[in-house]
């Protein structure tokens, strides 16, 4: 199920840029590990934030490198002597400063953040949390109270 809950989302990430979009798995830290010479990742974004996820990450980061759990599934990072790597920071924020406010907003203004954002008027809320459920929506669903 997860692969098909994943796999729009990596076409999505290629699509937007990115140069590897990889499922979810066993596999998937051994290829980064390979791809990064044994070394780990400088960087992991968990977008999700469940424990299956958030074991990965810690397993794929770096020694200095830097983890941030963005997703909000309720999972518990796995921490001991060595998970995440050492000196390894974690974050998990949930918003920024105003300043960081201001750089993303200039980003977007500058068309180096590129956005997917399905919009539902108020009354199709149900049916949107359903598409967010099944992973049928890319990006974002925002509900507004009018069409």
């Amino acid at each position: 199920m997860l692969q098909r809950l994943v796999e729009p989302g990596r076409e999505t990430a290629k699509r937007l840029g990115a140069d590897e979009a990889l499922l979810s798995g066993d596999e998937t830290i051994a290829c980064i590990r390979d791809m990064t010479a044994q070394q780990g990742a400088q960087l992991v974004l968990d977008m999700v934030g469940t424990d299956p996820t958030l074991r990965m990450a810690a397993q794929v980061a770096r020694m200095l490198g830097h983890l941030t759990v963005v997703g909000l599934g309720g999972g518990a990072l796995p921490v001991n002597f060595s998970s995440p790597p050492h000196e390894c920071s974690v974050a998990s924020p949930y918003w920024g400063s105003l300043t960081e406010l201001m750089e993303v907003i200039t980003l977007a203004q500058q068309e180096k953040i590129k956005m997917l954002v399905e919009h539902f008027p108020l009354q199709d809320a149900n049916d949107a949390y359903q598409l967010l459920h099944d992973g049928k929506i890319q990006g974002r669903a925002v509900i507004t109270p009018h069409a």
